[in-house]
């Protein structure tokens, strides 16, 4: 979860490095630090507590000329209060050697025993600070700075990426990967590392994503990969299409808001190639993998899990595949019996979610075909996964997902659409029905930002104090309000939760007065009735009401205190629609409340520990 990034070759190291971590900051900003080798072969090491501001604070007195080699890390914290005491580099006690980490080492308690014993002082309470110390007791047995690394790697157990530097090798870095993410940039006379792709982009786009229990030596005209045996390894760089600009804010205040509305264009992208007029829907996936499948499992977590609540309703009702929704951070310690013909999807955005990998990894291992849902597909999931569905929505910087969720809903229409297609559990008609309402989204979407953003920020306004909010939904946006309270949750810090609206009476109810607002998702179609007759009961008890409604419903502006209007869409497509109000309603009630908005506190967006 925390950013690492690093640069070797002939530009200013510190200057990089700081872009790069300015890039990864959504990874993690407990705190930030760098380590720099000056010509002098002296390391630098400055660290800050808090975000990334404090550390480049730091560093205006620093001379940028004085490295070409350095590592930084934006740490988001496991081990170890958020402080400058346990921010990233760890040094050895020489402190000519400094590493970084994300992930966790499992075994660092034995490991700083033993340590101990040796007499070594440790100044930190991280995992990481063991690292170091390792590396140098195998330097100072006389073997070469790789070989300590690969031998301090394979002392080490649970999920991680690290990277060594030393100013006795001040012309090479040292990565390693076990799990956690690591992708490397090749430039001219210069070398890249980072966690993420947006920390060098604007450099290169010449990368390589190093697998599993793989190692590299980086310098300025080679990178050399060898696997935790010490065997080497060939690999071939590929070209990115990604375009810097895309990981800009391109004018508007946060990054949040830019990716909402990005939402239109994340929906034709998603379209494009994969529905023809026939229509024939093509995801490109194996013939076998529709022969083989008697039912379907989903594994994901938060935002992802919402999306495949959508996902498993559109499998049963539109193909008649049974299918269940599973928390991936709970499916390894209590996974099913064993069925035939079963299709695990992993559903996340990352790529790289530690829950989501290590859950499909046992899924393989008991005989499920695989299939990933993802947003990157030359991440881990990419690779462990033999089927890909790529969601295709560009860059996501904002830790909050917004434009990834509606493009794993599609993801999922299209894959249930495909699926009615081959099994023929729908008309022709009925399919084609549904792809047409799918073409018309993005234009509708355009149109519901263009019309309701204002109203929904002076609406924001009357919230912003707010202490709790009730969302409730039925039947499709049931998983859209409990996405919607998510959201609030996640960047605004207010209370919320949501509920299947037929359970209000079963409890929840208890919980209302005048000063808990309920937002009611009341979608034209056969729950519409049921969810406005929820909503009254909610109004019996002095709530104020918020609902989503579709343009043109007279008896919503009747019921309800406050309209979310978005456009009318067939009831099977409304998630595609009602959840984007609510981001927005998420995302102004924050900014109004002076929140950091793309990057709240203690979340990271991409969680690659578990």
């Amino acid at each position: 979860m925390c950013g690492i990034v690093g640069y070797v070759g002939r530009q200013s190291a510190a200057e990089i490095v700081l872009q790069g971590l300015r890039k990864l900051e959504y990874r993690g900003y407990d705190s930030a630090g760098i380590a720099l080798i000056d010509d002098h072969q002296a390391l630098c090491r400055i660290r800050a507590e808090g975000k990334l501001a404090n550390l480049e604070a730091k560093l205006l007195g620093l001379d940028p000329t004085i490295a070409h080699i350095g590592i930084g890390h934006t740490r988001w914290a496991t081990h170890g209060r958020p402080n400058e005491q346990n921010a990233h580099p760890h040094t050895d006690e020489s402190g000519r050697l400094a590493v970084i980490q994300n992930g966790i080492v499992e075994n660092y308690r034995d490991l700083r025993q033993t340590l101990r014993q040796q007499g070594i002082l440790f100044a930190s309470e991280t995992d990481t600070e063991v690292i170091p110390h390792l590396v140098r007791y195998w330097l100072n047995q006389g073997i070469p700075l790789l070989e300590a690394v690969r031998t301090t790697i394979n002392q080490l157990t649970g999920s991680f990426a690290v990277a060594v530097l030393s100013a006795d090798h001040p012309d090479q870095i040292i990565v390693a990967r076990q799990h956690a993410p690591v992708v490397i940039g090749y430039g001219d006379q210069e070398t890249f590392f980072a966690s993420d792709v947006p920390a060098f982009i604007h450099h290169t786009q010449r990368t390589l994503v190093l697998n599993n229990a793989e190692i590299a030596r980086l310098t300025p005209y080679q990178v050399e990969i060898f696997g935790f045996d010490g065997q080497p390894v060939s690999r071939i760089p590929t070209v990115l299409n990604w375009n810097p600009v895309m990981v800009e804010k391109q004018g508007f205040r946060h990054f949040m808001l830019k990716e909402i509305h990005e939402q239109p264009a994340t929906i034709r992208a998603g379209l494009e190639g994969r529905v023809s007029e026939d229509p024939v829907i093509n995801l490109g996936l194996s013939e076998q993998l529709w022969d083989s499948t008697q039912q379907i499992q989903i594994l994901a977590c938060g935002t992802s899990w919402h999306a495949a609540l959508v996902g498993k309703h559109l499998l049963e009702q539109l193909a008649g595949i049974p299918t269940q929704v599973q928390y991936a951070s709970e499916y390894r310690y209590a996974p099913p019996p064993i069925q035939p013909g079963m299709l695990t999807i992993g559903v996340t955005q990352s790529g790289e979610t530690a829950d989501t990998l290590a859950a499909l990894t046992e899924a393989g291992s008991r005989g499920d075909r695989l299939l990933g849902i993802t947003n990157r597909v030359e991440s881990s999931v990419g690779r462990l996964v033999s089927e890909v569905i790529d969601l295709r929505a560009g860059i996501e910087i904002g830790v909050a997902a917004t434009k990834t969720f509606t493009a794993q809903l599609l993801a999922f229409y299209l894959l249930a659409l495909e699926f009615a297609a081959r099994r023929h559990s729908l008309q022709l008609e009925q399919i084609e029905e549904i792809v047409l309402g799918l073409q018309h989204l993005p234009t509708a979407i355009e149109t519901l930002l263009l019309d309701q953003e204002q109203t929904i920020e002076i609406l924001a306004r009357q919230f912003q104090s707010t202490q709790d909010f009730i969302y409730i939904g039925r039947g499709l946006n049931y998983p859209i309000a409990l996405e919607g309270a998510l959201k609030l949750k996640e960047i605004s810090y207010i209370h919320a939760e949501g509920y299947p609206a037929g359970e209000m009476k079963h409890g929840p109810i208890a919980l209302l007065d005048p000063k808990v607002p309920v937002v009611a998702i009341a979608m034209p179609g056969s729950l519409y009735e049921k969810v406005i007759s929820n909503a009254q009961e909610a109004k019996a008890r002095d709530a104020q009401l918020i609902g989503v409604a579709a343009i043109g419903d007279e008896l919503a502006t009747e019921v309800f205190d406050h309209v979310l209007w978005v456009p009318r869409v067939p009831e099977i497509l409304s998630p595609l629609v009602s959840g984007i109000p609510l981001q927005l309603l998420a995302y102004h009630v924050a900014a109004i409340r002076g929140l950091d908005v793309d990057q709240p506190r203690n979340l990271a967006k991409s969680v690659t520990v578990e």
